[in-house]
């Protein structure tokens, strides 16, 4: 893990929020993975390989029906941990997680996980933490669905996702088809090309093949309220 791995660890909330003791041992523990865009981390119904943090690059997670059609549910941006819901369960994988971008991670080992807080049960807090931000998250997102417009629910989705890059840059690169976007926000293919339309033309957006670039993030956060 090099400087520029940790400085990535280090943006994100959750992580920078622990104590000393608990950022050390985890990343003594800590193995890099990269990935090729398209390539499988892991899939719905696997066994819990550990935690995994993005340091660059971005994760893609979703779920497929019977007939093979993907429906994406989010993507993960750097800083972000994610893989805790089977370490409170002990369940299987819930989704599919696919790098949507070439991605470099940190994983922790599930073994290392179950060692660390058999040794340190008071850890379990922290984790529980995570979780608990991602509980909140979806309540967010269930009460969009209910209450926002279709224009208010892609802008808002697409400033999320615009997060990632540093808050002195008012554009961003989100990679992403308007399919993807589609499932996220659960409108038709044909409402996502019309709102995304409209944003060209006020040039919040410029839009390209399986790729948004986000003008104006400001402007954007603003009509998602």
């Amino acid at each position: 893990m090099n400087e520029q791995d940790r400085a990535i660890i280090n943006q994100g909330g959750w992580f920078s929020s622990r104590s000393n003791e608990l950022q050390l041992a985890l990343l003594s523990s800590a193995k890099i993975i990269e990935l090729n865009a398209a390539d499988a981390l892991f899939h719905k119904g696997e066994a819990n390989s550990g935690l995994y943090a993005v340091l660059a690059g971005v994760m893609r997670v979703s779920g497929v029906n019977g007939e093979g059609k993907e429906a994406v549910l989010s993507f993960i941006d750097p800083a972000i941990w994610f893989g805790e819901v089977a370490l409170f369960d002990g369940g299987l994988r819930t989704h599919d997680v696919y790098a949507q971008t070439q991605v470099r991670l940190l994983h922790i080992p599930h073994r290392a996980l179950i060692q660390l807080l058999a040794l340190n049960p008071i850890y379990w807090h922290d984790f529980g933490i995570l979780l608990s931000q991602k509980i909140r998250l979806l309540f967010s997102s269930l009460e969009d669905h209910a209450l926002l417009t279709a224009q208010q629910k892609v802008c808002k989705r697409l400033a999320m996702m615009a997060v990632a890059v540093p808050l002195s840059s008012n554009k961003a690169t989100i990679m992403l088809s308007q399919q993807q976007l589609a499932d996220m926000t659960y409108l038709t293919r044909q409402t996502i090309n019309q709102i995304l339309q409209i944003l060209s033309e006020k040039k919040l957006i410029s839009l390209h093949y399986q790729r948004i670039e986000i003008l104006n993030k400001k402007e954007l956060a603003l009509l998602a309220h």
